[in-house]
């Protein structure tokens, strides 16, 4: 008789995927280039962006935007509750 080894269900977690930029990559195509972000790397940047400071305007504005993002998918992805972000 032979033992069977039960699999454990592993609950699948949000991930981020993150493509360079190129003209012909298509939406759905999972074959090209990219990196997954995880929940904890997507804390570990958006801590870091926290506690930068901008230097001029227009890193301003784009320190602004991406921390915007981070803080919308932290929110809305991964289920994060983070202190004076509401969404």
């Amino acid at each position: 008789m032979s033992l069977q080894k039960k699999k454990k269900k592993k609950t699948k977690e949000p991930r981020t995927r993150v493509i360079p930029p190129s003209e012909d990559v298509a939406d759905d195509d999972e074959d090209e280039g990219g990196m997954y972000l995880e929940k904890e790397d997507m804390l570990v940047i958006y801590k870091a962006l926290k506690n930068y400071k901008p230097v001029n305007d227009d890193e301003e504005m784009t320190y602004e935007m991406l921390l915007e993002q981070f803080e919308e998918s932290l929110v809305v992805d991964y289920k994060v509750k983070l202190p004076g972000v509401r969404w």
